[in-house]
């Protein structure tokens, strides 16, 4: 290479790092072909990470990145000034880990950008370092720069977007708690506008309908299992609805999780009100329910407890299937077993067997018996609530 080269004093392009007195007239000779090599990486960076482009205030497409933003440009140049200080390239990357932060760019996207732009760099820089005649140690000198410079700016960024992080964590979490305190106010007591302000405070977007979910009360270890997809951890999905009413879809995940805990759905873990809603109907009040129970079957009290099933399946076959032949064929029974239960029953219910309001209220609350849970008996005599209770 010329020895003129070696006459003047330089920084490396785009990274700003000082160079040792043999490089310095490399540095001048780079910046000299490579005057644009910051907007250039810029641009490779985004092509090469959309995500990072589409979360930028100057991207005017959702779906693809548009042209770099001249006020981008000209804040990218300053980043690269070689003629900056330290502290203002500091200062200058701090504030860009600031921006983001603020654009919801998160650390790992954050540093795979800076880590991104080195690769760029470095293989721009290495080009024009082949074409000037350089030798293999400058080569090598350049890229060590290059990586220690990307790494000392990226910190500087990432500092900052942690500052942010951790100070704005307990506002965001005050911010989503006042959310869900006006997701599930009572339909009517909150004006739309009200909702709209706290989703933008909590940046949570509103969607066309919501399910609330209902957890266990916490004891140790739970949220161990909420990180491993709620397994071993009962929970009740309430029903979809319209964002009014979502106070609704909490209660009645609530009392499905209720249900659940009694033994309601033997042999699940979760429960998704939406395809449960009959059962949720049947036992949403769970005294009138039994009130149902208790009159219908006040025919049934004096038998003991496997004549009363017997007489009770067979009886709720019919009043599905409407026939005795088909009730026979459903229990995979002698119809003339099914005869004589049915005129057992008729023993028992004479002509309300024929009324089709009581058929009705049998078959539900036959249906219900079977859904309620049993409440156990303590020493002393006196019911006590099933577990779980």
């Amino acid at each position: 290479m010329n020895q003129a080269l070696h006459a003047e004093p330089g920084a490396l392009p785009f990274f700003g790092v000082a160079d040792g007195p043999g490089d310095r007239s490399l540095a001048l000779y780079l910046r000299s072909r490579l005057p644009d090599l910051p907007e250039r990486v810029l641009e490779d960076v985004w092509q090469a990470m959309p995500e990072l482009a589409r979360a930028s205030p100057h991207s005017c497409e959702h779906d693809a990145p548009c042209a770099i933003d001249p006020r981008l440009r000209a804040f990218v140049r300053n980043i690269a000034d070689p003629t900056a200080s330290p502290e203002d390239r500091a200062r200058m990357h701090r504030a860009l880990g600031r921006s983001a932060y603020l654009h919801g760019v998160g650390p790992v996207l954050l540093q795979s950008a800076y880590q991104a732009g080195a690769r760029f760099a470095r293989r721009r820089l290495s080009a024009a370092v082949r074409r000037s005649g350089a030798s293999a140690d400058q080569l090598y000198r350049l890229t060590e720069a290059v990586f220690a410079s990307a790494e000392e700016l990226c910190g500087y960024a990432l500092d900052a977007h942690t500052e942010l992080s951790e100070g704005g964590t307990a506002a965001l979490r005050g911010n989503r708690r006042r959310l869900l305190q006006a997701i599930l106010a009572e339909p009517g007591t909150l004006a739309p506008s009200v909702l709209a302000r706290a989703a933008s405070a909590a940046r949570w977007s509103v969607p066309r309908s919501i399910a609330c979910v209902v957890l266990e009360p916490d004891r140790p270890g739970r949220i161990d299992r909420l990180r491993r997809a709620l397994e071993g951890t009962r929970f009740a999905v309430g029903t979809r609805v319209g964002l009014a009413e979502a106070a609704q879809s909490l209660r009645t995940a609530e009392h499905a999780l209720s249900l659940l805990r009694q033994g309601a759905f033997p042999g699940a873990g979760h429960v998704r009100c939406d395809d449960h809603l009959s059962t949720l109907l049947l036992l949403s009040d769970e005294h009138l329910t039994r009130r149902l129970i208790e009159r219908r079957m006040a025919a049934l009290e004096r038998l003991e407890p496997e004549p009363r099933r017997r007489l009770l399946e067979t009886l709720l076959a019919w009043l599905s299937t409407g026939s005795q032949a088909q009730a026979a064929a459903r229990l995979h029974l002698h119809p003339q077993t099914v005869r004589y239960r049915m005129r057992r029953l008729d023993e028992l219910f004479g002509d309300q067997l024929r009324d089709p309001a009581w058929r009705f209220e049998m078959e539900l609350a036959i249906r219900a018996d079977r859904l309620l849970p049993r409440p156990t008996t303590s020493p002393r005599g006196t019911a006590q609530p099933s577990a779980g209770e």
